[in-house]
């Protein structure tokens, strides 16, 4: 009994934590480090922009790759579906009213992005 007490808590943890987090990131947000975790080279070069709107649509612009699509938040995970492309899910590692940082994986390799709210 004690451990199906505790994964509903967990599971209850979860889902106010995707509740702020579909709120912080609604706006505008701007590339501050997208770090190659194993040769720690930062991709960023101010060409990152991601904007969320609160209706769970969102566009991007990725150096000279834009797109736009629909996004959710699920158990930690935010899930970007590009026009015409499969989704791509990515961990949340910090969101705040300000600061965007997540984890993925681009070929193989870990890399972290951090974004801050224009």
């Amino acid at each position: 009994m004690k451990k199906y007490i505790s994964l509903l808590c967990i599971v209850l943890f979860m889902s106010c934590n995707d509740a702020e987090h579909s709120k912080n990131i609604i706006g505008d947000w701007e590339c501050s480090s997208w770090i190659n975790v194993a040769t720690g080279k930062d991709n960023c070069n101010n060409n990152v922009t991601f904007n969320f709107n609160a209706d769970e649509t969102y566009t991007s612009k990725i150096q000279s790759d834009n797109a736009e699509g629909h996004y959710k938040i699920t158990n930690g995970l935010l899930y970007c579906t590009p026009m015409g492309k499969m989704e791509i899910a990515v961990e949340i590692n910090k969101l705040t009213t300000d600061t965007l940082a997540f984890t993925m994986s681009r070929s193989g390799n870990k890399e972290v992005m951090t974004l801050v709210k224009k």
